[in-house]
């Protein structure tokens, strides 16, 4: 499905597609809500707690990771719906897998955040 652009017309066209979806799961989604405003919230406290750039970055990476893997859950789901609207034990297998990439995220934030409070204000 090539488009025929080329250049800065192909990545701007794929710049307000990015949108589109984005504003897709946003309106569609609740637990994409759920996640960006966990992103909001400790994005702020990161930004108060880290001390420099690399601090910052150090806690932010994790929220990124968590928000890109339920892009790719809500994906995930999107197109098993598409292709498997009935129940099939695949599909809710592939769907679990989704969800579990959400979850290893989630695991991995708490990992950095926790041991960033603990290293900075305890030990």
């Amino acid at each position: 499905m090539k488009s025929g652009k080329k250049g800065m017309k192909r990545i701007i066209g794929a710049f307000f597609f990015s949108l589109a979806g984005l504003k897709v799961c946003i309106s569609e989604e609740t637990s994409v809500r759920q996640i960006l405003a966990v992103f909001v919230l400790f994005f702020i406290i990161a930004c108060f707690l880290g001390r420099n750039f690399f601090e910052i970055a150090f806690l932010v990476l994790p929220l990124f990771l968590m928000v890109f893997a339920e892009l790719v859950n809500t994906a995930i789901e999107k197109i098993i719906d598409l292709v498997q609207p009935t129940f099939h034990p695949l599909a809710r297998d592939a769907k679990d897998i989704g969800s579990s990439l959400q979850f290893v995220c989630m695991l991995f934030a708490a990992f950095i955040w926790g041991g960033y409070l603990l290293v900075r204000f305890i030990l």
